[in-house]
């Protein structure tokens, strides 16, 4: 298992153990997404977005994961201050 997947895995389930049940539906993929660029920025010790999908262990083109980050971060519902906050710490 590589150290990219390893770490992935480790901030997902760590986010995870803050919900009283199994996330789903969209809750479940902005998670997934949160855990995607958390483990990609301390992967890459850079919050530029190519860089961060470099290190994220996904099958999607490189493309593609900096157009969902970007979609992520650039997404009024989604209070991305808020969902970093703990991490920043």
């Amino acid at each position: 298992m590589s150290d990219n997947l390893r770490r992935y895995r480790a901030i997902r389930q760590s986010i995870k153990q803050l919900y009283p049940k199994e996330p789903t539906g969209n809750l479940a993929r902005h998670l997934s997404t949160l855990a995607d660029l958390i483990s990609g920025i301390v992967g890459s010790k850079s919050t530029h977005l190519p860089q961060v999908a470099s290190k994220v262990p996904d099958a999607a083109k490189l493309d593609s994961r900096v157009k969902r980050f970007t979609r992520w971060v650039s997404n009024n519902n989604i209070d991305a201050e808020t969902c970093f906050l703990p991490y920043v710490r």
